[in-house]
């Protein structure tokens, strides 16, 4: 017998002798057999609940790729710019079709409109009920969704500013004149942003969406010729119709734009006059060109054809002011002149395509412009001072023919200090203009003496014959002309000769215009949105220094020459097409 049955002998002897055995529960507890099963009950449930995990997680993350799936088409599609139903609309149709539409509600969507941006956005959330995973008392899980979708329709303003000054008729280091480069380039220029961003020289089969992108061209020399159209539409005093310029003080150069919001504003019409001819010349070299409709400034032009018509055109003369070139370039690209264009869509002046223009400078998607050239430094720039533009001047003036048909013209000039009027055909002064009536209410009458004979005469006649007594239906009076008048008669200098007179026009120098220079490229660079390209054409190293610090950086400067001008304005044509086809 084993050691261990000993045991249990000894065991059941010893209950017996002292009449003590172990109960049913006793000998359940000390029973081992079946505990394996138990723990395979609770490790099975276990593996139920972990495997249960999974299958939930799996059910949540299917419905939530489904949602988000959903989400994204939908932003996507009522985030278009083409897209004609209110965005709301959209996205809560996806949902429908997807079979979500009790998931979401308008109040989840929130939609930003401009005229050139949309963006959509949607913020929800998806209960999702579990199955396994409520044996650890979790009876749902939430699936969050949320995206966005924005387009933007790109804007491009661009405000062209080129020199067509004296010099640009000078030769180039092509050996081709100036203004033949700068044609050349400037239309290059303009197909690659409003034809092909890829071939300078495309002109048909255009790829760039009409519409997309405005281009002003401002010609400038010593002035800048806004031309009739214009200054019919913007405030501008009106001194005289006979040339279409404008003159700017030096605080206007401080500020970027117009003052149209005033009521009171109005911009000075430049005067119609040659300060630079001599005193025995007639007025022909007007600080504001005529008969050049070259010169005028085209105003957010639509089509490559368009401006290129105009680019052909362009030819040289006159001083320089880099100045005032850029200061319209900057006044037609703010938000500011938007009333002005408006009137010139309702004329007709300018394509529907430009509504709105131009943009705001917050407006998402506007890319604004400035590309401004020069060949040379500031030089001069006349203008008439106040006192000067408008009124009565001191000059009386008499024109006739005499009995023997010669053209007389006599002047009379009045100095205000002696009250009185100078005859330079006589030398002296008297108390009434030549051919006005004296103090006593008598004209001056002439001695005249031909072939032997003489006779008094009236200076004011105007007949053949030898001698008619004075006949009022044929008496020319003494006219004093108005300062308009005067100019398109004879230059400042002759009106100078007279001392007593003063001095009618003042002139700004290179220096002036400079500082000028300086004064508006920093206020259009105050904006933070205006993108300024600058050329120097052949330029000394003084105007190269000023178009450098006048552009947006010294990247966004060009010192160019005749080889290659026209890929210094590819180039910026290039940088523009990118920064507009970003978005």
């Amino acid at each position: 017998m084993t050691r261990l049955g000993k045991l249990e002998n000894g065991k059941r002897d010893h209950e017996a002798a002292t009449g003590k055995r172990r109960g049913p529960l006793t000998l359940f507890k000390r029973n081992e057999d079946g505990s394996f099963v138990i723990l395979s009950l609770f490790v099975f449930v276990l593996m139920l609940m972990i495997g249960g995990l999974g299958v939930d997680l799996m059910r949540y993350e299917a419905q939530r790729a489904r949602l988000q799936a959903t989400l994204d088409r939908a932003v996507l599609a009522a985030a278009s710019m083409s897209q004609p139903l209110p965005p709301k609309e959209v996205v809560i149709d996806y949902f429908n079709k997807a079979g979500l539409g009790h998931l979401i509600s308008e109040d989840d969507i929130s939609v930003t409109n401009f005229m050139t941006y949309r963006r959509v956005e949607v913020d929800m959330k998806m209960v999702v009920p579990t199955t396994f995973m409520r044996l650890m008392s979790i009876n749902d899980l939430t699936a969050p969704a949320a995206g966005a979708a924005e387009e933007s329709a790109t804007q491009t303003e661009v405000s062209l500013v080129v020199d067509v000054s004296g010099s640009m008729g000078n030769a180039s280091a092509s050996g081709n004149s100036k203004i033949y480069e700068l044609r050349k380039a400037a239309k290059q220029f303009v197909n690659l942003l409003l034809c092909d961003p890829a071939d300078p020289d495309k002109v048909t089969g255009c790829v760039v969406e009409p519409g997309k992108v405005s281009i002003s061209l401002i010609p400038y020399s010593e002035q800048v010729v806004a031309g009739p159209k214009l200054l019919k539409v913007l405030p501008v005093t009106e001194e005289h119709k006979s040339s279409y310029c404008v003159d700017f003080t030096p605080t206007d150069y401080t500020v970027r734009n117009f003052n149209l919001s005033d009521p009171g504003f109005i911009l000075q019409r430049a005067g119609h006059f040659d300060g630079w001819s001599g005193r025995n010349n007639n007025p022909s070299n007007f600080t504001c060109r005529i008969n050049n409709s070259w010169r005028e400034i085209l105003t957010f032009g639509h089509s490559h054809t368009q401006l290129n018509a105009q680019i052909s055109q362009l030819s040289s003369g006159g001083w320089t002011s880099v100045d005032t070139g850029m200061k319209w370039a900057a006044a037609l690209i703010d938000p500011s002149f938007r009333p002005i264009l408006d009137e010139m869509q309702t004329r007709n002046w300018v394509h529907d395509d430009f509504a709105g223009r131009p943009f705001d400078y917050s407006e998402p998607g506007t890319k604004k412009v400035i590309v401004l050239m020069t060949d040379g430094a500031n030089t001069y720039q006349n203008y008439l001072r106040d006192g000067y533009r408008e009124g009565a001047s001191e000059i009386w003036n008499v024109e006739f023919r005499d009995f023997r048909y010669r053209r007389k013209k006599y002047y009379s000039i009045y100095s205000a200090s002696r009250n009185q009027y100078y005859w330079p055909h006589k030398g002296n002064w008297y108390g009434h203009a030549y051919g006005a009536l004296d103090a006593d209410g008598n004209k001056y009458q002439e001695r005249i003496c031909y072939d032997g004979s003489c006779w008094w005469q009236d200076e004011a006649l105007n007949h053949k014959s030898r001698y008619v007594p004075a006949d009022a239906s044929k008496q020319v009076t003494a006219v004093n002309w108005d300062f308009p008048t005067l100019w398109t008669k004879h230059t400042t200098e002759w009106y100078k000769q007279w001392s007593w007179l003063g001095d009618p026009d003042g002139r700004y120098n290179g220096g002036n215009k400079d500082d000028h220079l300086e004064d508006i490229c920093d206020a259009v660079k105050a904006t933070g949105k205006v993108t300024i390209f600058a050329v120097g054409f052949e330029v000394g190293e003084h105007e190269d220094a000023v178009m450098s610090n006048c552009a947006t950086s010294v990247n966004h400067y060009f010192a160019a020459d005749g080889s290659d001008l026209a890929e210094a304005f590819a180039a910026i044509a290039r940088d523009i097409s990118k920064l507009r086809l970003v978005n």
